[in-house]
């Protein structure tokens, strides 16, 4: 009985050991912010955009387009719209402000641009009954699998 103790107490002792010596080269060698940094946005070799890696939806001010989607700033068989100047049948045409110089964000509740006027007020708008945003607004069936907050 006195040698299964023994034992035990050793294996015991043996693991609290291990554990003090591996827990701190976990901590400081395995976890270190530039590996993670690298892991999550290493941009080297290739030149996309993460769409909703944030969980904001932009138009693009150059094209009127849902920032990150294949269609943004894609000029092949598309026209400009004389009013506003952004691709004629996009998201942002006729309803992003001239003369805006950076991406426009829209809301995902409502689908029209942040802060403005518009945005999640329900008064005499109807909602889309395919993608829950308000009929008309810039997102309406625009954004890419867009999740409703709540």
């Amino acid at each position: 009985m006195k040698k299964i103790d023994k034992t035990i107490s050793t294996i015991k002792m043996a693991c609290i050991v291990a554990g003090l010596i591996l827990a701190p080269l976990a901590v400081f060698v395995g976890c270190t912010e530039s590996q993670v940094a690298s892991n999550e946005h290493n941009h080297e070799g290739h030149n996309h955009s993460h769409g909703n890696a944030d969980g904001v939806f932009a138009l693009c001010h150059k094209c009127g387009e849902v920032v990150g989607t294949e269609k943004c700033c894609k000029k092949e068989g598309r026209t400009k719209c004389e009013k506003c100047g952004l691709f004629e049948g996009s998201p942002g045409c006729c309803k992003i402000p001239k003369g805006t110089t950076e991406n426009v964000a829209l809301c995902k509740k409502c689908g029209e641009i942040k802060g403005t006027d518009k945005c999640c007020k329900e008064e005499g708008r109807e909602k889309c009954s395919d993608c829950g945003m308000f009929k008309g607004s810039p997102g309406c069936c625009k954004l890419p699998k867009a999740k409703k907050e709540e």
